[in-house]
């Protein structure tokens, strides 16, 4: 029984500094962060100024449309309408 605490106990530990790390490395993505944009979360801060193409930015705007939804100011779906 001894033995199945203690097992209990460093599989615990293991769990608890495996999460520690893992939020420890998504926190430091090196990315610029707005805490105004997307759901709250770290969404890297774009606009339509950052993209040379609509295409471009309708690509990023794509892979996270949360997060990115600065780019669409009207909420079509399309971004960075003005672009080329």
């Amino acid at each position: 029984m001894e033995k199945r605490i203690k097992y209990t106990g460093i599989f615990i530990a293991i769990l608890l500094l495996r999460l520690a790390i893992s939020c420890s490395e998504s926190s430091d993505s090196g990315e610029t962060t707005s805490n105004t944009g997307g759901s709250g979360s770290n969404c890297p801060t774009k606009t339509c100024g950052d993209f040379s193409s609509r295409a471009a930015a309708q690509a990023t705007y794509d892979s996270n449309k949360s997060c990115y939804k600065n780019l669409d100011s009207d909420s079509d779906g399309i971004a960075c309408e003005n672009l080329k």
